[in-house]
C-alpha cells in the first residue's frame, strides 16, 4: 500500500545518548522477578440480589404487589453491593427472596385452585 508523499514516515537521527539495550555478557535479556509473600485473602461470595426473579414477579404475578416489594429490595441490594456493603446488600437480598417467595407461592397456589375450580365447574356441567 502506497502512501501520499506528505504521508511518508521521516527517519529523525535521535541527540544525545544513544539507547542501550540490557543484556548479559551471554546475550539473553536480564528479567527481574518479584515473589509476593501473604497470606491468600478467603474468597467472599457476593451477596445475591434476585433482580431477575424480582422482575419477573413484578411483571408477570403481582399478588398485593408483592413483586414491587421483591424489586425495591433487589435494588436496594444491588446499591448497598456497589457501595461496598456487603452485609446490608445479603440482608436486603435476603428480604427480596422472600417477597419472592411468598409471591410465588400465592401465584401457584391460587393458578391451582382456579384449575380445580374451573376442573369442578367443567364436571358438574357435563354430568
Amino acid at each position: 500500500m502506497d502512501q501520499p508523499p506528505s504521508y511518508q514516515p521521516q527517519f529523525v537521527p535521535m541527540k544525545g545518548k544513544k539507547y542501550m539495550r540490557l543484556e548479559d555478557p551471554h546475550g539473553a535479556p536480564e528479567f527481574q522477578h518479584i515473589v509476593a509473600v501473604g497470606q491468600p485473602q478467603p474468597v467472599v461470595p457476593q451477596p445475591r440480589d434476585h433482580i431477575i426473579w424480582s422482575l419477573c414477579s413484578l411483571v408477570y404475578f403481582n399478588p398485593f404487589c408483592l413483586g414491587l416489594l421483591a424489586v425495591y429490595f433487589s435494588i436496594k441490594s444491588r446499591d448497598r453491593k456497589m457501595v461496598g456493603d456487603l452485609e446490608g446488600a445479603r440482608e436486603h437480598g435476603k428480604t427480596a427472596r422472600c417477597y419472592n417467595i411468598v409471591t410465588l407461592t400465592l401465584v401457584i397456589t391460587g393458578l391451582l385452585s382456579l384449575t380445580i375450580t374451573y376442573g369442578i365447574i367443567i364436571y358438574k356441567l357435563a354430568h
